[in-house]
Formats: C-alpha cells, structure tokens, sequence
C-alpha cells in the first residue's frame, strides 16, 4: 500500500505537471499548423493563379485568406481585383472560372493526399465556353502528365479533336433499346505493375446490358448527347467506392446489377447489387482465371452497404477529409467552393505534415484529458489510501504482538514433537518390559523341568503305555470278530443241506426285478444328484462373483453377506436394521 501510495503520488505530480503548460503546448502546435497551412496557402494561390490564367487569359489572380471562426481555420477563395480588393470564387463570379478552380482544386488534393492519382470529373466543363474547352482539357492533360495522375471525365462537348492527345470513347444507341459504348482498346499501353484503371464494364446497370469502357493511363473522355447514360459511369464508380448505390442502378427487368473495374496484375473488382437479397451488396476481387483471390489466409469477398476496409486498402480511391475528392458527384461538380469556410480550410490539412500536425493536437488533447482524470481520480484514491494508512498505525505493535507469538507457537510445537517421541519411547519400554517378563517365566519354567535322564526315560515309558494301548485294541477287535464269526458259524450249521425248491417263483421273480428297477432308479438318482451337485456349484461360483461385485453387501437390504447366506434373508437381515433405521 506504501509503493501504491508513492507511485500515486508520483503519477498526480506528472500530470499536474503536463497540465500546467497545456494552454501553451496547445497554442505551439496550432502555430506549427498554421505556419505550415501559410506555406500551403501561397504554394495554393501560385499554382490556382497560373492554371486560371492558361484556361481564361485575363482572369483575375486567385486570393486564398486563411482566418479563424469561434476557433476553426477558416478559408475563403477568391480573386483580387487591381485595388486590392477580393471577390468571392463561386458567389461573384461565373461558372468558367469555377470549373477550372474547382478541377484545379481536385488535382491539389489528390496530389498532396496519400491515395490513388485518379480522377473522374463529371460534366466538369459544363460552363465553360465553347472556345475554351480546348484550353481547360489542355491544363487538365499537362496537369496530369505532370503530376501523374489518371483522369476519366464526362462531357457533352465534341473532345474529338484531341483523339490524338488523350482516349475518348463514345456513347451510342437509346436508353429504351440499350445504350453502348464504342472505345478503342487499351490494354496494349499498360504495364501489368503499372497503378491504375484497365476499363469499367457495366452489366444490367441502368440503361446498359453489357457494356466495356477502356480506359489508358492518362486523360480519357466520354462524349455523347445528354440523357444517354454518360453520368451511370460515375454513379458506378460512386457506387464501388463510395458505397452510394441504390436499387435504381439494377436495370429494369434485370435481378441484380454488375459492375466490374480492371485493375493491376490483372485482377478484376468486382460489385454486385442485387435487390431485395441479403447481403444487398457484395465487393470481391478476382484473379485472370475468375476465381476470387485470397492472399495471406484473407478471401476478398464482403457483402454490405458499408464498402469494406480491403477495397480502399488495395485501391486508394476513398474519401479525402470526408471529401469525395476522387470522384465528382454529377449535380455538385464544384468542388469545395459551396462549402462552408472551415469545411474549406480542409484542403490545407490535406498532407503528410498537415497530417502529422493534426495528429499532434488530438494525442495532446487526449493526454490532457486522461491527465485530468488520473488527478481528479488519483487525489480520491491518494485520500483514501492516506486515510487507511492512518488506521494502520498500531499495526506496529500488533506486528511485534504477533511475532511473539509465533515464536511461542513454534516453541509450542517443538515440545509438542519431544513430548511425542517421549510417549514413543515409553510405549516401546513397556512392550520391551511385557517381552522381558515372558522370557524371565520360560527361564523359570525351563529351571523346573527334570533332568535329561529323566525326561528320556519318561519318553520311553509314554512310549511303551501307547505301543500296549494300541496292542490292546487290536486285541478288542480281534475278539468282536472271532464272536461275530462264531455266530455266522453257528447260523451256517442250523441251515438243511439241501436247497429246498421253490414251488412258486413269481414272487421272488417280482422282488428281482424290483430290485432291479430300484437299482436304476439309485443310479439314476445318483446321476440327478450329481448334475444337482454340479449346478449348485456353479450357482456358488455364480453367487461368490455377484457378492464380489456388490462389495459384500446385499443387493435387498445393503446389508453385510455372503454367497452362503444371501438366500438366506433372516441371516443377515439383522445387519441392515441400524441402515433401515437412518433410511426411515
């Protein structure tokens, strides 16, 4: 309790400790942020500047102001005008310059941003002039080249001209007879390790049955009439990433919609969505052969409405700062402009600094926030631990009390062991004295005894009185025979001579052969008994086994027995009355 009291105490003074400089470490760190969020801000403004001015020569420059809002970063896009002053990007100017800014935007974020360099912009041109949507594709593709970045947009502008420059595909036929697209293939420019989309193919999704868009490592474009499907791409794409899918992406008449991306290493991934099932969506991925790859024990295949962690792990196209960075929404192409000001400023914290800055702040704010529990909680249990203490205080001489007494208890129980071993001993000296007096009375007894002499000659004689006793008897038995003989004799001598001649033998004929028939029926008798004999030994043998397994007790009454007396209640019932006794 002393250790757990000097750790406490020690715990408490840390904390107090950290508390004590929170208020600065917290304004450090927001400083650290903001410096790097100023560095962003120029950085932004050159690079923002430089793109409006290739798109629409004349433009005015862009002017980022970075400022804080009830404590939030806040930040608002504008351009300056030549007295200084600024317009607002999307309120107070027109669509053209709020295309390239928002696209220009996209490409920032996706660049500074650790995830995948793709991007698909739908209708992102849609108010920019005809005579310069030539320009924005042209900063869009050195943008790209330069930066690395894969781009699939949607437009209703005729891009054939730049067929030369950058992939287009069209799309062809009605939504009520099923739309296509026809796009020139595109795996020959691809390297199998190479990052990227190999194409999209679309099954049962809306107004598509089956329908293949290649797509190249650079700038790719999708052109035809409105209302013919081009936009189901990017709700497709929406779909796999973002997990926006609803049960209208199913085709009509169709069970379940389908849409497949190419990826590196020839894999395919895959999302299904079928409605009124469960799991309503699935996501896997599938290897050239079709079957769905499994690597380090892990199946990538998972059903939900959530897209699972493995598809943003393996694939980089996920959500930025919750901003829908990758892929543009088709009825909110401006990006980041219509949010709020602090939702804006998000842009600057997109980075690994930025990152590692926000990072900073929330395990400050947390270590502060277990700091203000261990003190509040540590004080408690400090008082607690003091007040016990305090109780403790007699245990001293309770302790001496106590030691005192062990060492008499064990004084105690080294007597208790001497005393055993006297009480041995005694008991060994009077076992030793009984053999002694045994002893001393057969030394008695053997003094009394005659002589050798004498005992020899008394042998003789006992000798001699057992040989006349046993001469005598046979005499007595030679006597009870010789009379017996003389009476035969005597008997044998009143007989005639002659055998008299029986005048009818019927009767002893009669006693013959009942004799007879008595002797058959002795033998048979014998026989009987024999076998009788021969059962109840088994039986015996049957009853010594039983009494065996039972332990000796009756199985009627749990009483002692044996095999001899088991059929025989009133033998051993006696035994079982203490039992039935207890029972009742």
């Amino acid at each position: 309790m002393a250790l757990r009291l000097a750790e406490l105490t020690r715990e408490i003074e840390l904390a107090k400790g950290r508390l004590a400089v929170k208020d600065q470490v917290e304004a450090f760190i927001e400083a650290v942020h903001g410096s790097a969020s100023r560095r962003n801000l120029a950085a932004f403004e050159t690079l923002l500047t430089a793109l409006v001015q290739e798109v629409l020569p004349g433009e005015k420059p862009v002017a980022l102001e970075l400022s804080t809002e009830r404590g939030l970063a806040s930040l608002d896009i504008c351009v300056r005008r030549p007295d200084g002053t600024l317009e607002d990007v999307l309120e107070d100017n027109g669509g053209a310059l709020t295309n390239v800014i928002g696209m220009a935007l996209r490409l920032i974020a996706v660049v500074k941003a650790d995830v995948a360099r793709f991007l698909a912009l739908d209708e992102a041109d849609c108010w920019i002039a005809p005579d310069r949507v030539s320009s924005f594709y042209r900063v869009l593709e050195d943008g790209a080249a330069r930066l690395g970045v894969q781009c699939f947009v949607v437009s209703h502008h005729d891009l054939s001209q730049f067929s030369d420059k950058f992939h287009v595909a069209r799309i062809v036929g009605e939504p009520v007879d099923g739309v296509d697209v026809q796009s020139a293939d595109c795996s020959g420019v691809w390297d199998d390790t190479r990052p990227g989309l190999r194409f999209i193919r679309l099954v049962n999704v809306q107004a598509y049955r089956d329908a293949t868009l290649s797509l190249s490592p650079g700038v790719n474009a999708l052109i035809g009439p409105n209302n013919r499907g081009k936009s189901t791409f990017i709700r497709a794409l929406r779909a796999v990433f973002y997990g926006e899918a609803r049960d209208s992406l199913v085709r009509a008449g169709a069970k379940s919609a389908i849409v497949e991306i190419g990826v590196a290493g020839k894999r395919t991934l895959r999302f299904t969505r079928q409605p009124r099932r469960s799991p309503v969506n699935i996501w896997s991925l599938h290897e050239a052969d079709g079957s769905v790859a499994e690597e380090k024990g892990m199946r990538y295949e998972t059903g939900g409405r959530s897209v699972p962690d493995w598809v943003g792990d393996l694939m980089r196209i996920t959500k930025v700062e919750d901003l829908d960075v990758h892929i543009a929404h088709q009825k909110f192409p401006v990006f980041l402009l219509g949010e709020t000001a602090s939702r804006r400023s998000a842009v600057l914290s997109i980075g690994q600094e930025a990152s590692y800055i926000r990072d900073m702040l929330v395990i400050h704010r947390e270590r502060c926030t277990r700091d203000n529990a261990t003190v509040r909680n540590g004080e408690r249990e400090l008082a607690s631990l003091q007040e016990t203490l305090a109780r403790f205080g007699a245990l001293g001489a309770l302790k001496d009390r106590l030691s005192a007494l062990l060492q008499q208890a064990r004084q105690i129980e080294a007597t208790s062991s001497r005393l055993q071993s006297l009480q041995e001993h005694a008991l060994r000296l009077a076992h030793l004295t009984r053999q002694l007096g045994t002893a001393q009375a057969r030394v008695r007894a053997t003094r009394a005894l005659p002589p050798p002499e004498r005992i020899a000659d008394l042998t003789r004689r006992i000798e001699h009185a057992r040989e006349r006793e046993r001469i005598g008897r046979q005499v007595l038995q030679l006597g009870e025979r010789l009379a017996s003989g003389k009476v035969r004799l005597a008997a044998l001598r009143s007989l005639p001579v002659d055998v008299p001649t029986l005048q009818n033998t019927a009767h002893a004929q009669s006693m013959t052969k009942r004799l007879a028939d008595l002797r058959s029926a002795a033998l048979i008798a014998r026989r009987r008994v024999a076998q009788i004999d021969e059962g109840i030994k088994s039986m015996q043998a049957e009853m010594a086994r039983f009494m065996e397994e039972t332990g000796g007790l009756c199985p009627t009454c749990g009483s002692p027995a044996s095999a001899e007396s088991l059929l025989d209640h009133h033998a051993h019932s006696s035994h079982s009355l203490p039992s039935e006794r207890l029972i009742a």
